[in-house]
């Protein structure tokens, strides 16, 4: 009996996600650690070209796993900045 399309190709549909990439120099190893909010995964790499591609790696692998539908990614973008303050102890 011969397969129908669809059981001889498994259609897949492309997703295009942003995600954030808060790098932070790694003072005493060198390097850089690398947070994604939305989807709470770390890693790291020597160089911010580095990072940011093993973050892809690992949000792409992580996204595998848990499946796109379980993902509770933020609906609204979010302003980040950086505050300096002075704390006397």
């Amino acid at each position: 009996m011969a397969k129908s399309d669809k059981e001889q190709f498994q259609i897949q549909t492309a997703y295009h996600l942003s995600i954030t990439a808060e790098l932070t120099p790694d003072e005493e190893d060198g390097g850089f650690s690398v947070y994604c909010p939305e989807l709470d995964i770390y890693t790291q790499g020597e160089t911010v070209k580095e990072a940011i591609a093993n973050l892809r790696e690992a949000a792409e692998g992580y996204i595998e796993v848990v499946g796109l539908d379980k993902l509770a990614l933020r609906s609204k973008p979010v302003i980040r900045k950086e505050i300096e303050l002075t704390v006397y102890a």
